[in-house]
């Protein structure tokens, strides 16, 4: 079984950008995603053509799909991507809203900041299956005088914040659903 990750940008030529694809893959992902290419063997259950239960061993790569701004899509080895690729971010993670995929606000280079979430909507949010990304997304957005740009389904992009718009959105992500 091979493993395909996707990802978009409307601001990044991500086929070009490798730092902008680190900054997108959750830390979660990323430990699987580097234990595979490490050549851990991780097993999944499929069903096969009957619908039987079967083991089925990951391939050792992952192909990214990243839009490429001249159209289409490149398909791009993960290995060869984050091979050579140690970028360290100053990050902060948003405890209590998805545990075991908790969110990361990192902030890049250019002082921008790439809100990056393990999966959305979340796998284990307080509001369960009621969880409404559109609600979330367009409150998110509008939280701070600060640019944020909904950018991926797990991505949203801060384009200038300060500290005070960092820990609004923090107490946001902590907080949204539990009152």
């Amino acid at each position: 079984m091979h493993l395909y990750e996707s990802m978009y940008s409307g601001f990044c030529d991500l086929a070009n950008e490798p730092m902008e694809i680190a900054a997108r893959i959750h830390p979660s992902k990323r430990k699987v995603f580097d234990a595979l290419v490490d050549g851990e063997n991780i097993e999944i259950a499929v069903r096969n053509d009957h619908g039987e239960l079967a083991k089925a061993s990951i391939h050792r790569d992952i192909t990214l799909h990243l839009n490429d701004r001249r159209g289409g899509i490149r398909d791009v080895s993960y290995a060869s991507v984050m091979g050579g690729n140690n970028a360290k971010f100053a990050e902060v993670h948003a405890r209590g809203f998805d545990a075991n995929g908790e969110p990361v606000i990192r902030q890049m280079p250019d002082r921008s900041f790439r809100l990056v979430f393990c999966t959305m909507p979340p796998r284990a949010h307080v509001l369960g299956d009621a969880f409404d990304m559109d609600d979330f997304g367009a409150r998110l957005t509008r939280l701070t005088k600060a640019r944020i740009t909904w950018d991926d389904r797990d991505v949203f992009h801060i384009a200038n914040a300060g500290e005070a718009d960092i820990r609004a959105i923090l107490h946001f992500l902590q907080t949204y659903g539990k009152d």
